[in-house]
């Protein structure tokens, strides 16, 4: 077989042109053009010079010179014993020199690179007579992907020649290489870790691996942001530093299992506080050696503290630990997630409300004003006036609308569970106590605004508590001892009259001021003139799109009608007669009993029509046959009639006899009258 090779290759020689007595190469690169290639070709001199002086070593003495050339047979370097190396230079073997066969004819660096596989020759098998005086073995050196970067030959005096010789060029360019795929998968790795590095450095969330020694190893870049220090300053600490549960976390991630959104406390860091921490194991592959994995230090106990084991038994497999994986989450972003998934967000601005009478505009500028203050704000007003849009406007329009709108209504809470809602509370607070404790309210709205609506209706125990958590800036869970500081900024709402309820010893003086810093009063639908007819075009087009309807065209009659009566419902029941009436395709129902005098009242002005008193578009009229009566007993009638006509609303009875509450009162104490 080598021998066919060598004589296809002298035939080939011949038809070059190639002639026998030739002593130099014929094609040779120098100056300018010698520099531009060596500098080209610098990766693979760097790799091979190295391995060309620990050849050289071996055979040094003996005769031999190292030719290192390009995949093109040109030489780019030669090293040897200083005597043989003078007579290759006699024949012009200098880097510059093309060894091809169409420079040379037939030897072993040539065919090294057209066979692509090692090969000897000695003497006479060489084409040109000039180097029938040497024994060549070359072998080829190969990419990572397959490709020839070039040939290592080893040249002697042909009477040196051993199969032994090859076998060793052999061996060099295999290290070669091996250098080479090194090289290949440093830079693997380097492209590895550069995209795990923007990986992990892009995380929302604090990433730090701990040797299993609980030495923190590895910080990213947002570790910054979420602790408050520098990963430099957390690399190379014993994480128990930071972690008081480390010991407790390390028994159970060691067995292979993971802690996933666990509540802890982190210490000694800027930041310090509450965490969402997840904690998972970094596990070799069970056909890892533990030789391979770890140092002989590191797979031993590790130390004489925490006596941490570096393996992993499950079952019959067996691996080994590289280290453990814990991330933190600030609880704050973790509590605006769950308000965004669970509907605990403000979705309504000041654009949002419908109020275009004088009254209104002048509460919406107010509020606006108002809304970035950190001062609570009280908001009173009559059933379905709106009180709840305000508080999400007010929210939307400060600088904590990107984090949570909590809402809490303070007359569904059951007694027994109104600190624990408000609060929350720790693991096995009480019976039925969800496993790792439960954030309150209070926690959920940190940063951002807890909105208490119908504050009226807390218990007075609880009235305390809330006084003390919004002076004091902490809160601290049931079953707990550790307060956590919480910013929130309170907006309370109230269909009440809550000094009422002070004076009825129902409502703490001290609570009421601390919450009415910002009063604001909503008015009533009745005192707000032309907002009805903007309202009733709004929700003729808002309920017709969502009852997929076309929105029906009232009759002005019916129009004047509805701008005439008082709407005791507000705004809610203004909104569901309309949805009503489109559902009816603009056929008016009236919840009434007597249609006709309704209509009578409410569109021709007559009043001396009785109603009964019912929920709906309703209207009661004080009975109007006249007897003579002593000014108290008609007085106490009078007082009768409007607050049935109110269904017991004293703010509005009050409102209609032109007497404050403060006199209703009194007169109903002195008359003898009962309020509800």
């Amino acid at each position: 077989m080598k021998h066919d090779v060598i004589k296809q290759s002298h035939l080939r020689s011949m038809r070059k042109g190639i002639e026998q007595d030739l002593l130099f190469p014929q094609r040779m690169l120098s100056g300018k053009e010698l520099q531009s290639l060596l500098q080209r070709k610098s990766l693979l001199i760097d790799m091979a010079t190295p391995f060309m002086h620990n050849l050289h070593r071996l055979v040094e003495g003996s005769g031999f010179v190292i030719v290192l050339t390009d995949e093109q047979g040109c030489i780019l370097q030669i090293d040897g014993d200083s005597g043989v190396l003078h007579d290759a230079q006699l024949f012009n073997m200098i880097p510059g020199a093309f060894m091809a066969e169409d420079s040379v004819g037939t030897n072993a660096m040539s065919l090294a690179i057209a066979e692509d596989r090692p090969i000897q020759l000695t003497a006479q098998e060489h084409f040109i007579n000039a180097y029938h005086r040497w024994t060549c073995s070359s072998a080829p050196i190969h990419a990572p992907e397959g490709d020839v970067l070039g040939v290592l030959n080893l040249m002697g005096q042909k009477h040196q020649v051993h199969s032994h010789t090859l076998a060793v060029v052999v061996a060099t360019v295999n290290a070669i290489e091996q250098q080479f795929r090194n090289l290949q998968l440093n830079a693997d790795l380097r492209q590895t870790s550069a995209y795990l590095d923007a990986v992990i450095n892009n995380l929302s969330y604090a990433t730090l691996t701990i040797h299993t020694n609980g030495v923190i190893s590895r910080v990213n870049r947002n570790a910054a942001t979420v602790l408050g220090l520098e990963p430099v300053r957390l690399t190379g600490q014993p994480v128990r530093n930071y972690l008081p549960r480390w010991e407790e976390i390390w028994q159970i991630v060691r067995n292979g299992e993971r802690m996933l959104d666990e509540e802890v406390t982190l210490e000694n860091i800027p930041n310090a506080g509450r965490f969402v921490m997840s904690a998972m194991p970094i596990v070799s592959s069970k056909e890892t050696s533990p030789d391979s994995v770890f140092s002989t230090s590191v797979r031993q106990d590790i130390s004489e503290e925490g006596a941490h084991s570096a393996v992993l038994k499950t079952g019959d497999d067996h691996q080994y630990f590289l280290g453990v994986v814990l991330t933190f989450r600030d609880m704050k972003r973790v509590y605006n997630m769950v308000n965004k998934y669970t509907g605990m967000k403000a979705y309504y601005s000041f654009d949002d409300i419908i109020g275009p009478s004088a009254a209104m505009q002048r509460i919406i500028d107010f509020a606006r004003r108002i809304s970035d203050s950190p001062s609570t704000v009280l908001i009173t007003g009559e059933s379905g006036t709106g009180k709840e849009v305000f508080a999400q406007a007010i929210h939307n329009a400060s600088s904590r609308r990107k984090s949570g709108f909590v809402a809490v209504n303070c007359g569904a809470i059951p007694e027994p569970l109104f600190e624990s809602e408000l609060f929350g509370y720790e693991d096995g607070a009480f019976t039925g106590a969800r496993k790792g404790g439960k954030p309150g309210k209070f926690e959920l709205a940190n940063g951002g605004t807890l909105f208490l609506d119908e504050v009226g209706e807390m218990p007075m125990d609880m009235q305390v508590k809330l006084l003390r958590a919004l002076q004091e800036g902490v809160v601290t869970r049931v079953g707990g001892n550790k307060t956590i500081p919480v910013d929130v900024r309170i907006v309370a709402a109230t269909n009440k009259d809550l000094k009422v309820l002070v004076e009825q010893n129902k409502f703490r003086l001290d609570l009421y001021y601390r919450l009415s810093v910002i009063p604001i009063r909503i008015p009533p639908l009745r005192e707000r003139g032309k907002d009805i007819r903007a309202l009733i075009d709004f929700f003729l087009h808002a309920k017709s799109v969502k009852l997929n309807k076309t929105a029906p065209a009232l009759e002005q009659d019916v129009i004047t009608m509805l701008l005439r009566y008082e709407w005791p419902g507000n705004v809610r029941e203004l909104e569901n007669f309309i949805e009503k009436t489109v559902n009816l395709d603009g056929r008016i129902m009236l919840d009434v009993e007597d249609e006709d005098a309704f209509r009578n009242k409410y569109l021709h002005g007559i009043t001396d029509v009785p109603q009964p008193a019912q929920p709906g578009l309703q209207a009661t009229a004080p009975e109007t046959a006249f007897e003579v009566k002593s000014l108290e007993e008609i007085e106490k009638e009078a007082i009768i009639h409007t607050l049935h006509y109110c269904n017991g609303n004293k703010t509005q009875a009050a409102r209609i006899l032109n007497i404050s509450r403060n006199t209703l009162y009194l007169k109903a104490k002195h008359l003898g009258i009962a309020l509800r």
